[in-house]
């Protein structure tokens, strides 16, 4: 039997391009799989990490009308190509001067795509340590602002540092980038970061759990889309075009949010909404890959969400604490939602599938209040002069008015905390991009997790991996000495990772080997006993573990091999270890500890040419670098010249 089937062809700005097909072959009534079925249709299902998703653009066979109004909204624009039609940046506009770190920094059209361009100046005001890239992503949807990715050979994502401030129409330092001491071209863009900024790549299994290298495919989905909310859609749609499944069958396979019990409805949401701090992030649980969350599944049997306590002794909703990422976290300290007991929800005032016009934006938020709240609770004095820009309909320009976020300083939106009474001038007054200093950490939902030791671990392993404090470290390692619930691999490995930190090579060393006796190796296990033999001078096994690491599949090779490099070199081995960091920096150019080492080798073996020009690459990278300095000034001494070359002296504008 053969039947007419809509096809979705493109996506022009605000409309979905569909044109009925030709007769196509319907799927066998009973596929074995999804795949089967979708397969005669061209659309390709995920097997690997995050199985059974499609292309979101297959959600529109039925839903084309759905699909065309979300593309609007702003997680459908969270990550992107640079392309034309997408494109709202002045172009125009003169580089900016980032006066603290003396760099000035460029983005430019270049035919359809964009380049970043960064560079200093010397004495003479000539351009210096010059680095370009292209750009690859384009992260955030542009209602606030929007920032910078590009990508390695081997799959790295790093963020650029100059940001795209939609608001005040200009370009400034990305957030966190505004410091002398920012982290330049380097900024690591990991699977938790990209969790919330986009769909689930097609990877394969097993590669998003935790040690796994942060790679990515070149292609990634753009944005975020249908089934981070519905869930894998590939059998929901395979059942739509059997052409014999029942209404009730085709539904169940996939997730309508609204239909979920409200701790589980809330949850899909809070996936990516509920981060009570930018600076400290929740912990997956045991056994749990970065792309594993399902809509429906229990948020805290994927991840614990924590708080911090901060210097000033304020804690959760005892501060008032704003990020721009807490729209949910707000929300959940708000008496409304308190006391509705569920019935408030992000659902009540939004429709993830539409972008409400701004003109219908008051009326539309008040008939979400007025649910619970009835029209003459609005003490609000009534303008009856249409000359007078008050708009009495609009309940949250009031109760839940527009602020400056601490962490994001350039942009202003709006505080889901509902307030009583609205806040003044101070909410938008100019902030300083400063660094909270914490003091205590709690857990957010303790009841939803498991109870005793086990809820401890999981309090205790974001400060441990945020690597500053040595008391984390014992405190976990008592913990792993006491009781079963730390016996987890995973958590055991981030307990070695944490006293390699702080340079506890001996006990590390004794953990990961009790671990080998009972787990498989992968590549990072293999290198933190590579660094922990090291550590103890032991390098001779240190450097077969090296390799053993770099042999496998899992390598971040790039990393490995600078590692056993610098292994090499203090053997005197200079030549190797050439050899190892080429590999490296084709992998990932951008390596400044790759080109520093290489710099030290070839100046071993009497490269002075090339030295320097590895010494001046780590400088253009990373025009901050010490060791790079300290290369060229050791060259220079060596050098019966001494000549000096202007290209490592900057000028301070």
């Amino acid at each position: 039997m053969k039947r007419p089937v809509r096809i979705a062809l493109g996506l022009a700005p605000g409309a979905l391009l569909v044109v009925l097909a030709a007769a196509v072959p319907a799927p066998p009534p009973s596929p074995s799989t999804p795949q089967n079925a979708l397969a005669p249709l061209g659309i390709a299902v995920t097997e690997g990490a995050a199985p059974g998703y499609v292309p979101d653009r297959a959600c529109a066979l039925c839903h084309d009308k759905l699909f065309a109004s979300a593309q609007e909204v702003g997680m459908a624009r969270s990550l992107y190509r640079p392309r034309p039609d997408r494109l709202a940046e002045d172009f125009s506009a003169a580089p900016f001067f980032h006066a603290p770190s003396r760099q000035y920094f460029q983005i430019a059209r270049r035919g359809d795509g964009l380049v970043f361009r960064r560079w200093q100046k010397d004495a003479a005001g000539h351009e210096v340590r010059v680095w370009e890239t292209g750009i690859d992503w384009i992260l955030g949807s542009g209602n606030h602002a929007r920032v910078y990715l590009y990508r390695t050979p081997d799959g790295s994502l790093f963020q650029l540092p100059l940001a795209w401030y939609s608001q005040e129409k200009r370009w400034a330092m990305a957030p966190g980038f505004d410091r002398p001491d920012h982290d330049g071209v380097l900024r690591r863009v990991r699977r938790e970061c990209l969790f919330c900024h986009d769909g689930y790549p097609d990877v394969p299994a097993g590669s998003d759990a935790p040690g796994m290298p942060q790679v990515f495919p070149a292609e990634l989905p753009e944005g975020i889309g249908c089934q981070r909310c519905h869930g894998p859609g590939a059998e929901h749609i395979a059942r739509a075009l059997g052409g014999v499944e029942l209404r009730e069958r085709i539904r169940e396979a996939i997730v309508n949010p609204a239909r979920l019990p409200r701790e589980r409805r809330d949850d899909v949401c809070f996936q990516c909404h509920l981060q009570p701090l930018v600076a400290l992030s929740g912990v997956r649980r045991a056994g749990r890959g970065d792309f594993s969350f399902r809509p429906g599944e229990a948020l805290p049997d994927y991840q614990a969400h924590v708080d911090a306590s901060e210097e000033n002794g304020a804690i959760g909703s005892n501060s008032d604490r704003f990020e721009i990422n807490h729209q949910a976290w707000r929300l959940r300290q708000s008496l409304c939602f308190v006391k509705s007991v569920g019935r408030l929800s992000c659902l009540t005032c939004h429709d993830p599938h539409r972008r409400v016009p701004e003109d219908e934006r008051a009326a539309h938020f008040r008939t979400a209040c007025q649910t619970c709240h009835a029209g003459q609770a609005c003490k609000r004095p009534r303008v009856s002069d249409p000359a007078v820009p008050v708009d009495t309909a609009d309940c949250v320009s009031c109760h839940m008015p527009k602020r400056r976020p601490r962490d994001v300083v350039r942009v202003v939106m709006t505080d889901h905390l509902i307030r009583r009474r609205p806040g003044g001038p101070e909410l938008l007054a100019p902030l300083a991009e400063t660094e909270p200093t914490l003091t205590g950490v709690r857990l957010v939902e303790p009841d939803r997790l498991p109870p005793g030791n086990a809820a401890e671990i999981l309090r205790t392993l974001p400060v441990v991996r945020l690597g500053t404090s040595e008391a984390a470290v014992d405190h976990l390692a008592k913990l792993a000495a006491t009781d079963p619930a730390a016996s987890a691999p995973e958590t055991r490995m981030d307990l070695a990772a944490g006293l390699l930190r702080r340079r506890r090579f001996g006990e590390a060393e004794k953990i990961l080997d009790d671990l080998a006796k009972r787990e498989p190796p992968t590549a990072w296990f293999l290198q933190m006993q590579a660094t922990a033999r090291e550590g103890l001078g032991n390098t001779k096994e240190a450097e077969a573990l090296y390799r053993a690491a770099l042999a496998r599949p899992d390598a971040e090779k790039a990393e490995l091999s600078t590692l056993l490099a610098r292994l090499l070199a203090r053997q005197a081995r200079h030549r190797e270890a050439a050899d190892l960091l080429h590999q490296a920096l084709t992998l990932r150019p951008n390596l400044v500890a790759a080109w520093l080492s290489l710099g030290n080798a070839q100046a071993a073996l009497g490269d002075r040419t090339a030295a320097t020009a590895s010494f001046h690459r780590a400088l253009e990278i990373d025009p901050a670098s010490q060791a790079a300095e300290a290369g060229l000034a050791a060259l220079e001494r060596r050098s019966p010249a001494r000549n000096s070359n202007s290209r490592s002296r900057v000028s301070g504008s």
